[in-house]
């Protein structure tokens, strides 16, 4: 009977071998900003069910704040938090960040869109307008959480193999990044009528 040759690795090897495969995937500019969009129009999707409630062109208005939401974390919360990371000598790259970001929003827009047909039930079942703002609310903050999770986990792959130091402030400036993005996210979303106890 054969026997499955041990492969043994010195401690160099493993960390090498470790960064590789916790490391996220990075592919092509075009296949990420695919994802990017696709992210950003099922994010949509939750606009429109909110838009349920009051119908016509509240239908378009509500898809519209709930994908710019997530469209200005990536475009004003990310370029800076690549900056801080570079400045301190962090291994990421452009397209790195782009990666990261992409995959951020991805997951929050497939947990909209997955919230969507019971948001649309919810909103248009629901009398009192502000159980139906709380409705709204906590599947944004919820998509919101999922996303920046993701995203967190993207970044921190990437600095598998840095120095303690590096790493460490590099958190710091990601929990500063957490922390923007959902005080900007929110202050977008807050325009939405259906969280103002409107339609």
């Amino acid at each position: 009977m054969l026997q499955q040759p041990i492969l043994t690795f010195s401690g160099a090897e493993r960390a090498t071998l470790g960064s590789r495969l916790t490391a996220p995937e990075v592919r092509g500019v075009p296949s990420e900003l695919m994802r990017l969009g696709t992210g950003l129009g099922l994010a949509s999707l939750y606009g429109l069910a909110l838009g349920a409630r009051a119908g016509g062109a509240a239908l378009l208005q509500h898809a519209a704040f709930a994908t710019a939401g997530l469209a200005m974390v990536g475009a004003l919360a990310l370029p800076p938090l690549f900056v801080l990371l570079a400045l301190v000598n962090a291994p990421v790259s452009p397209r790195a960040m782009l990666s990261a970001g992409a995959r951020g929003i991805a997951s929050a827009g497939f947990v909209l869109a997955g919230l969507a047909p019971s948001a649309a039930l919810l909103a248009v079942t629901i009398e009192s307008p502000q159980a139906a703002a709380f409705v709204a609310r906590a599947g944004l903050m919820l998509a919101g959480a999922i996303g920046l999770y993701q995203l967190t986990i993207s970044v921190r792959a990437l600095l598998v193999g840095a120095p303690l130091a590096v790493r460490a402030k590099c958190l710091a400036f990601l929990c500063a990044f957490c922390l923007f993005a959902c005080v900007l996210a929110s202050r977008v979303w807050s325009i939405l009528p259906i969280l103002k106890g409107g339609a």
